[in-house]
């Protein structure tokens, strides 16, 4: 089975992004296919140097950079949302592939499962 998990809020905001990675990190295990698209202000979750000082909630984003030791390689984020956000790959913690509207738009159809965080 494909599942493809969706990250569109910030990290420390709420504690959808620490959900979201919890229930991949589980789809992982399950030797599930796992695969994570990030965009909107998910894309801060990615981003190098994060801080969760000031938040209630405990910093997490680091396990990103453990993903391909789960088997999770298929990391993407939306072009369009680096831009607006003034980011671009370089300032991310890990390595993604960049999709475009048209590309995410496939993505989802080649998923038998998407979950949005």
């Amino acid at each position: 089975m494909k599942i493809l998990y969706v990250f569109s809020a910030g990290p420390y905001s709420n504690a959808r992004g620490q959900e979201g990675l919890d229930a991949m990190l589980m789809g992982a295990n399950f030797d599930l296919e796992v695969a994570a698209l990030f965009l909107h202000d998910g894309v801060f979750q990615l981003k190098s140097g994060q801080d969760a000082n000031g938040s209630e909630l405990k910093e997490f984003t680091k396990t990103y950079m453990a993903l391909s030791d789960f088997g999770i390689n298929d990391i993407y984020v939306h072009d369009q949302s680096l831009v607006a956000r003034g980011l671009d790959q370089d300032k991310l913690m890990i390595n993604t592939k960049m999709l475009d509207g048209k590309a995410i738009s496939d993505l989802i159809k080649q998923h038998d499962r998407v979950f949005v965080f």
